[in-house]
């Protein structure tokens, strides 16, 4: 089975083993990753991960290139092409804010006022989108995110919670972001359906390993 991913940790990325960094002795590893590995290794299926920039992997799953594409939350498009799995991984989406602003994401009028961004092929960009806010600028990734943040191009960001908290925690801006809940989304694995056409059995057998291996 072949599935497609982005390199977005701690779902799954490029990490060293042990106290070796060569790239010959990367692993791809997370808590989205190895929850996959390990339900199909009781399956004995072997997996093959085609990492991708997030928009090309779902392209990928929607055009039957791989049999499905993780970690995703759902949306009526992806519905369309592939059946969500179980839940592999818990996620939030967050919205984040300079510290010093005035902007309440909470209140009716931030919709209208404030200018926004998600990143690229994202679920939260596409919601963004769906629901009328003013999208102002679009990134590759939650890195990205972060410079139009703090370079004022936008007057915040929707992103996934345990991303956005590492990457603001190792530049070392806890101090400078201020961060508001917006929902629950919870991540799992959307198999094409094409694939699941040729394997009717495979989708309850997964999701019943997936909650063994979480």
């Amino acid at each position: 089975m072949t599935l497609a991913t982005h390199n977005l940790c701690p779902y799954g990325c490029y990490q060293a083993n042990g106290s070796s960094v060569s790239k010959s002795k990367l692993r791809f590893s997370g808590v989205a990753v190895d929850v996959v590995h390990c339900s199909l290794k009781k399956m004995s299926i072997q997996l093959e991960i085609s990492v991708l920039p997030w928009k090309r992997a779902e392209k990928a799953a929607s055009e039957a290139v791989v049999d499905g594409f993780f970690a995703a939350s759902q949306n009526s498009v992806r519905d369309d092409f592939a059946t969500m799995s179980a839940v592999i991984a818990e996620q939030k989406w967050q919205w984040f804010l300079l510290s010093d602003s005035p902007l309440d994401p909470l209140q009716l009028s931030f919709k209208h006022n404030a200018t926004v961004s998600g990143f690229r092929g994202s679920n939260m960009l596409f919601w963004l989108k769906k629901n009328n806010y003013q999208v102002a600028a679009t990134a590759i990734d939650t890195q990205g995110l972060l410079k139009l943040l703090l370079r004022g191009r936008v007057d915040a960001v929707l992103a996934n919670n345990y991303v956005m908290k590492e990457v603001i925690t190792d530049q070392h801006l806890l101090d400078k972001i201020k961060v508001y809940t917006l929902k629950n989304k919870p991540l799992g694995v959307y198999f094409g359906k094409s694939f699941l056409s040729q394997y009717p059995s495979f989708l309850k057998e997964f999701n019943a390993n997936v909650s063994k291996c979480r």
